[in-house]
């Protein structure tokens, strides 16, 4: 590589990135939207590994129930959310002190024809999701 393209390929990496966050941050839903997408509504957690399905289900009174592989099962686990501005944060009683995630905040990206995706502050995704209620 020639010396005088590292300067056109780091703007070019650099424009790549900044049109990356620009389209996600685009997608972000609003505190509006997100409201009308938990309140009373039952989420499908695409499976990061396996075939387990997740079921979340989100109530207006801000209680939590999530169920794995059957969305009218018992609940395996309770918890609380919030809203906090266009962040959605819920705590859970036992569920995901293993794997550290016990308690999260995060926006929700639009990912079109009826897919979401739970962004942390950071850019990594938390998990991926549809809304079966």
């Amino acid at each position: 590589m020639k010396t005088g393209s590292q300067p056109t390929l780091f703007y070019f990496i650099l424009l790549v990135t900044l049109l990356g966050s620009a389209a996600a941050a685009a997608a972000t839903l609003d505190a509006k939207t997100t409201q009308s997408l938990v309140s009373d509504r039952v989420w499908q957690q695409k499976p990061s590994a396996g075939p387990n399905y997740r079921y979340w289900s989100w109530k207006s009174d801000g209680s939590i129930c999530i169920r794995t592989d059957d969305k009218a099962a018992k609940c395996g686990d309770t918890g609380h959310w919030k809203l906090n501005s266009e962040k959605l944060c819920y705590d859970l009683k036992w569920g995901g002190l293993t794997y550290g995630a016990k308690s999260a905040c995060f926006r929700i990206v639009d990912q079109g024809k009826g897919r979401y995706e739970a962004l942390q502050d950071n850019g990594l995704t938390l998990f991926q999701f549809t809304v079966v209620k």
